[in-house]
């Protein structure tokens, strides 16, 4: 239950608090100063950031368009978030990731306001640094704009559920809508799940503390009601507009195929969300064990990991970034442990810090390891920042685990954090400005006045949609699809150099107009395998209507062109086995 007015209030110590005002400086940084400092993604960042263009070129802002047609896998009030943002700022890519980046924050102030109704000034301060400097939290919170808003959603879901359930206090009136308003804003964010999620979660709170939600039928009415009065415009919208066919592609196809076949992804293991979630919230993950517990407040944090769980496990289609979801539930159950003062706590926090900074050397050791080749990468300075943060963490978690009563290694940790999420965020900095996608993007805006078509073929690129403002299409089979796709005069195909054979056989005529080094893989690769290639020769080419007599050979790939002007690495570091021409995995 919530904490009564009565327990003792504790002060945080004069340096923890300076330590923790130290770390808000080092998170607004972080999640706003430098938001335009890498570009977009070439993966499925485009699908947050490009359709609300397309939104406030057309005026159509019921219907989103991506990848050739009518987006249907989402509602769509994410996009028109970001189409706002772009409407004040202009299209940007700081635009693009400005309003996650603020659903980020504010997920981490409601978690910070509940952890200190719940238990005190410390887990409530403590609370919202565990979230914000959890390294996949900060990257999914900029780049995954559905999944930061949803997890805003389901958070303030969950808060107000939980009270409706457990507070006698307030009318049924007001803690039912809050109930339904605030589901239906998880809905329109990413469908049905916002609503599983919350309701899973507060139940099995309930089931573990042993108790019965207060009210439950004029309080559920409520809820209810609210729910489906805001659900049912949009409903009634779409039906106008697609007729059986939005049923067909929402629900059924995106809403339970999605989840429950192997249509859209390869099935992963039932312990994928485990192993997901031990990196991703790295070193909290660790720390969690020791709060896995049913505490003397209500157990709702510990429900709401506990479904979460087993809810996406259960779904044959696995994305690490729907564990985005459960992240406030772990920031909660660690903040309220470190603030619980019981010798139980303690004794078992000792070994769960020490297991951190262990960790912590390990990572380390792999960061020494691979450093040149980092350093090659993205320069010196992020590849030495991102080792003095490992360490710093390292230090701060066994200065934790020696002093158990301590308060302040858990903001010294949170900092250290801080400084490797900098470290990573100036590397993807680095590597961004030799991103071929952005420039030839804008090219192609510039010389597609009039129209023209966008082609990926065997590299997942989807952001040149945002840089280019034309809607890319993933081609399987180029000498199939390309012809009868092609609707313009002019076509551009985005492809690995080692592809450029293929075109051979088209119909059209075809030009090189640029080829680049382009990264292959994450560059985090280069820590576990040093002696690794990261570089791939990409081509961008050009494909016209009119025929122009014989196709066009295709150029020596021995002879550097554009890779070398553009100061990459030399045409032997380019060769590679040709990648698989299959479709990328399937949009979130």
């Amino acid at each position: 239950m919530i904490a009564s007015a009565e327990e003792p209030v504790t002060r945080l110590e004069r340096s923890t608090r300076l330590a923790a005002l130290a770390a808000v400086v080092l998170a607004l940084f972080l999640y706003l100063g430098r938001l335009g400092s890498f570009p977009i993604l070439r993966g499925n960042e485009a699908m947050y950031a490009y359709p609300p263009i397309r939104m406030l070129e057309t005026g159509d802002f019921l219907v989103p368009h991506y990848e050739g047609g009518p987006f249907l896998e989402k509602p769509p009030l994410v996009w028109w978030i970001v189409a706002a943002s772009y409407r004040i700022f202009g299209i940007s890519v700081f635009a693009a990731r400005l309003p996650s980046a603020l659903a980020g924050l504010l997920t981490a102030l409601l978690v910070g306001l509940w952890a200190r109704r719940r238990a005190g000034p410390e887990a409530g301060a403590l609370a919202p640094l565990i979230l914000l400097f959890s390294l996949q939290f900060y990257f999914f919170a900029v780049t995954f704009a559905a999944d930061a808003f949803l997890t805003l959603a389901v958070t303030a879901a969950v808060l107000s559920l939980d009270a409706a359930c457990r507070r006698r206090g307030g009318s049924d009136a007001a803690r039912g809508a809050a109930a339904g308003c605030a589901l239906a804003a998880a809905f329109y964010f990413k469908g049905l799940v916002g609503i599983v999620l919350p309701a899973g979660a507060v139940a099995l709170g309930l089931l573990l503390d042993r108790e019965r939600p207060i009210r439950p039928r004029a309080r559920g009415a409520w809820a209810a009601g609210c729910l489906l009065a805001l659900l049912a415009p949009w409903h009634w919208a779409m039906q106008q507009r697609l007729g059986p066919e939005f049923w067909r592609a929402f629900y059924w196809k995106n809403q339970f195929l999605r989840g429950a076949t192997s249509l859209y992804a390869r099935p992963r293991s039932p312990f994928y969300y485990l192993a997901a979630l031990a990196w991703s919230v790295f070193p909290w993950s660790v720390l969690s064990l020791a709060a896995l517990r049913r505490g003397r407040r209500s157990s709702v944090p510990l429900g709401w990991l506990a479904f979460g769980l087993v809810f996406w496990s259960s779904l044959v289609m696995k994305r690490e970034v729907y564990v985005m979801t459960l992240f406030p539930a772990i920031a909660l159950l660690v903040a309220e442990n470190e603030s619980d003062a019981s010798g139980r706590a303690r004794t078992l926090r000792r070994f769960v810090w020490w297991s951190g900074a262990g960790a912590c050397v390990v990572a380390a050791l792999l960061c020494l390891r691979g450093i040149a080749g980092l350093a090659a990468l993205a320069g010196f300075a992020p590849a030495a920042l991102l080792v003095l943060g490992v360490l710093a963490l390292a230090a701060a978690l066994a200065a934790g685990a020696r002093v158990p009563e301590a308060s302040l290694p858990p903001y010294l940790a949170a900092l250290a954090c801080g400084v490797v999420l900098a470290a990573v965020q100036s590397v993807e900095a680095s590597l961004g400005r030799r991103d071929p996608i952005p420039p030839w993007g804008e090219r192609i805006r510039a010389e597609c006045a009039r129209g023209c078509d966008g082609f990926l073929y065997g590299v997942n690129a989807y952001s040149i949609d945002f840089y280019s403002r034309l809607d890319w299409r993933w081609v399987a089979d180029p000498l199939r699809e390309v012809p009868l796709l092609l609707r313009h005069e002019t076509g551009y195909l985005v492809l690995w150099s080692d592809l450029e054979p293929t075109l051979n056989r088209l119909p059209f005529s075809w030009e090189v107009m640029e080829r680049r080094p382009a990264l292959v893989g994450h560059w985090a690769a280069t820590l576990l395998a040093p002696s690794r290639g990261a570089w791939r020769s990409l081509s961008l080419v050009r494909v016209r209507r009119i025929s122009s007599g014989a196709p066009h050979p295709a150029p020596d790939l021995q002879s550097g062109g554009a890779a070398s002007a553009a100061g990459g690495p030399d045409a032997s570091v380019l060769q590679a086995t040709a990648p698989s021409t299959t479709a990328p995995p399937a949009n979130e």
